[in-house]
């Protein structure tokens, strides 16, 4: 794997003659400036590693049924960050990291939201609600990323991209509203800690964003999962030990397994590798195919129907999703100093 190179960013200011002067910070749209032959191969990317998101809701039910969702939360974490740590450690050609006490404070943090609170909410969320739900407040997530960053300034909100949002949201409500009961307390408490993953996860992305393109893929991915692992440690420890690991069964391996190495591993570099090509809001708003995909993978492995209200909510969330990736210029990105 190469190393990545950061781009060379510049401010756009207006001066007194109208015309711009650039200054180191903020990326400038050029006109007739053909896109890099990456950015199609990051969406491809992307569609992979949301498909592996899709999934999770599943896998996670699964493995769920044999043991609570810190403890599970820990074991995926922590696999996880084996994983990455064995393959940073093969990896003899990698060029060393520099980090400051800075850096490391922004990594631990980046890690604390990305990591440690997103998953104990996104596990915990998902065994008190159902899928559909847990889908459609995924689906918030580009909204959320998109709010963020035009609060601090680090993406230009255009009315092209309100519009592709809006249409996605409402394929999405379209999807799934039809599907399961309002009201009871388990699916309420559930969907409220699934929309704090949500949240936790779009301040993630705003965060990662501005170091994506300062680190390798994989030695970024190391130390956050690492991190991440170690803060969750003083909640999961008990939990991990009332698990009867000898009795697990094997859909619940199976379940960790999937999360551990496609939902977590793969995913997560394919997300940090499409944040140094793609702006943050353009790759979270891969979120909205996650209830399309789920609906697919339902049809095809459990037998559910696909229903009309599932293809037209499907064709308004890729609706959507073109017209947000419609725009050919990038918008502001502020990249700052750590």
């Amino acid at each position: 794997m190469a190393r990545m190179v950061a781009p060379t960013l510049l401010v756009v200011r207006k001066g007194n003659q109208g015309r711009k002067a650039a200054q180191p910070g903020v990326a400038v749209p050029q006109k007739g400036v053909a896109r890099s032959p990456r950015h199609g191969l990051m969406h491809l990317l992307m569609l992979l590693g949301t498909f592996f998101w899709a999934s999770n809701i599943i896998a996670g039910k699964v493995a769920l049924r044999s043991m609570s969702p810190v403890a599970l939360a820990q074991v995926r974490v922590t696999g996880a960050g084996a994983i990455f740590a064995i393959a940073s450690m093969a990896w003899r050609n990698r060029a060393p990291l520099r980090l400051t006490r800075g850096d490391w404070v922004y990594l631990a943090i980046t890690a604390l939201f990305g990591i440690t609170l997103n998953q104990v909410f996104f596990i915990g969320g998902i065994g008190r609600t159902s899928a559909a739900h847990a889908a459609l407040i995924i689906a918030l997530g580009p909204v959320m990323v998109l709010f963020l960053s035009c609060v601090m300034r680090l993406e230009a909100l255009t009315p092209l991209k309100s519009v592709g949002a809006a249409i996605s949201f409402a394929g999405v409500v379209v999807l799934t509203t039809g599907k399961t009961q309002f009201g009871t307390a388990v699916t309420l408490s559930g969907d409220f800690i699934t929309l704090l993953g949500t949240a936790v996860f779009a301040y993630y992305t705003i965060l990662l964003k501005k170091v994506a393109t300062r680190f390798d893929a994989l030695s970024l991915n190391t130390i956050i999962f690492v991190l991440g692992s170690a803060f969750m440690l003083p909640v999961s420890g008990r939990e991990l030990f009332a698990v009867r690991w000898t009795a697990l069964p094997a859909e619940a391996w199976w379940g960790i397994t999937f999360l551990v190495t496609c939902g977590s591993v793969l995913a997560y570099l394919i997300y940090a590798f499409a944040l140094t090509e793609l702006t943050a809001t353009r790759v979270a708003a891969f979120n909205y195919l996650q209830p399309v995909i789920a609906a697919a993978l339902g049809a095809w492995l459990l037998g559910e129907s696909l229903t009309t209200r599932v293809i037209l909510g499907g064709a308004f969330i890729l609706g959507g999703v073109y017209l947000t990736e419609r725009e050919g210029i990038e918008p502001l990105a502020s990249v700052e100093q750590i």
